[in-house]
């Protein structure tokens, strides 16, 4: 991420072949709104957070043969709703910043 953080100015991050956030670099980087983007950065070993343990993305990613239905994320995702069963579409949720998400984190 450190890298991607100094090549590009717009990144869109993929789960199961679909891109679930894109955006500019820094707004994602800084506030990720989509659930899988969030755990992504939760899991990155910081300085700040050295001895202790890094955040997993619960279970395991769905084969791309056999995607369950809706969003691909919502069996590992925790803020998974009912709504999840769909497939949302890409969403402004902010200028220039787009999660395909019914529960994005606030």
């Amino acid at each position: 991420l450190a890298v991607v953080a100094g090549l590009a100015d717009r990144i869109a991050v993929m789960y199961a072949g679909r891109v679930v956030e894109h955006g500019a670099t820094a707004e994602i980087l800084e506030r990720p709104r989509h659930p899988y983007t969030h755990g992504l950065i939760g899991s990155v070993p910081t300085r700040g957070h050295r001895g202790q343990a890094l955040f997993q993305i619960p279970g395991m990613a769905p084969s791309p043969l056999r995607l369950p239905p809706g969003c691909a994320f919502q069996p590992r995702c925790t803020r998974a709703i009912e709504a999840c069963a769909a497939m949302p579409d890409l969403q402004e949720i902010a200028p220039a910043h787009q999660a395909r998400c019914w529960n994005p984190v606030p």
